[in-house]
């Protein structure tokens, strides 16, 4: 499955909030995030959910960013259904940790890679690429 996720930074579409504030340096920033979620690029994408959680800078020498948060389905075949992710970003791509689940992703284990796609003062785009294992659990 391949999403994208719409951090804005800045303006009236904001959707993260520093939490604990740092001046220099800002190690130990941090900020909640609520990101968009979507199935494409451009205006005939539709909104798959959002990254809900929390992200820290959590290096003294780099931009690295430990982050942790849920990935909630709102809308298609997922809907109700989360991800669990952890793991860092900073400048360009890297990888997540997919360590759990809930709905039809229950007991979901795998791995998110990432490249951000869009880079700008007020908003990046990162595309994910999800390799998801899990055991849906009927009720």
């Amino acid at each position: 499955m391949t999403l994208f996720v719409h951090q804005v930074v800045h303006g009236p579409e904001q959707n993260q909030q520093v939490v604990v504030p740092r001046s220099n340096p800002s190690f130990g920033l941090i900020a909640a995030n609520d990101w968009t979620v979507f199935d494409g690029l451009g205006s005939g994408a539709s909104l798959v959910g959002n990254a809900q959680g929390m992200h820290m800078l959590g290096s003294m020498t780099q931009d690295s960013w430990c982050i942790y948060f849920d990935l909630v389905f709102k809308n298609g075949r997922f809907v109700g259904s989360t991800l669990k992710l952890l793991g860092s970003f900073g400048q360009v791509d890297g990888e997540w940790a997919i360590v759990g689940g809930t709905g039809e992703f229950t007991l979901a284990q795998g791995v998110i890679s990432f490249k951000k796609v869009q880079d700008s003062k007020d908003m990046n785009i990162r595309e994910l690429k999800l390799r998801v294992f899990y055991t849906p659990i009927k009720v």
